[in-house]
């Protein structure tokens, strides 16, 4: 908003002096007075408008434009998006929010546990020099019943490791590409179709199409409480 009355010749009353479209700042600077005020805006003249313009009679509309205003249904405009990292175990494509992930690792060695049955944890794997469980999606999502046909396979070149957190617990599990961070609306969500696992749609929140592929977002919440009660 601008420092000074933003009004125009047509818009002041006849009885409000507005010099300053005419010979102030707004005008040709002819004013004697704009060398000691510097700007309209310092003149006990402009105040003394502004003062006039606030006390003047509201116009005969002046509630129904205002009532009319307030009346009207309010437009949502739907800015708010939500970020997942997408990424593919075997040949199904996955994603989880942005903010659960610290790192993207090229594969490390996973050094397994002894008397350990719980085919879920897949070993320990050193991470700048940390031990973190390695746990195994496929396995948590039941993906390995279906096995992909050798065309669906990534290349082992494109296998990472991914590094989460929530809650202050971190694991690190294995995938076959990862693409990155995505971006949606709520809106590009859809349900979960009933061909999906059933091990895989517990842990399912909605189906997001991307690049011609169905991608399942993940529930962080659910997934993590399982993965977690799966270390105990």
């Amino acid at each position: 908003m601008p420092s000074y009355l933003s009004i125009g010749p047509d818009t002041v009353s006849p009885a409000i002096n507005d010099c300053w479209n005419k010979i102030g700042v707004r005008g040709d600077a002819s004013c004697v007075e704009l060398e000691r005020h510097l700007h309209c805006r310092n003149c006990p003249t402009y105040s003394a408008a502004a003062v006039q313009l606030f006390e003047r009679d509201l116009p005969a509309d002046y509630r129904r434009t205002w009532t009319g205003h307030f009346a009207e249904e309010k437009q949502v405009v739907e800015r708010e998006t939500h970020s997942v990292v997408i990424f593919c175990v075997g040949a199904e494509w996955l994603a989880l929010p942005a903010g659960v992930f610290l790192e993207i690792s090229e594969p490390k060695p996973i050094h397994s546990l002894p008397n350990r049955r719980n085919r879920i944890v897949l070993g320990l794997a050193n991470v700048r020099g940390e031990l973190l469980v390695c746990v195994s999606l496929e396995v948590t999502l039941g993906l390995e019943s279906a096995a992909a046909p050798p065309k669906a396979k990534q290349p082992q070149a494109q296998q990472r490791l991914l590094i989460v957190s929530r809650e202050g617990g971190r694991l690190v599990f294995p995938v076959d590409s990862v693409h990155g961070i995505h971006r949606y609306h709520l809106r590009d969500v859809n349900a979960v179709p009933a061909t999906v696992a059933k091990a895989s749609a517990t842990y399912t929140a909605g189906m997001l199409a991307w690049r011609d592929q169905s991608v399942g977002i993940l529930n962080e919440k659910l997934l993590f409480d399982h993965l977690n009660r799966s270390l105990a």
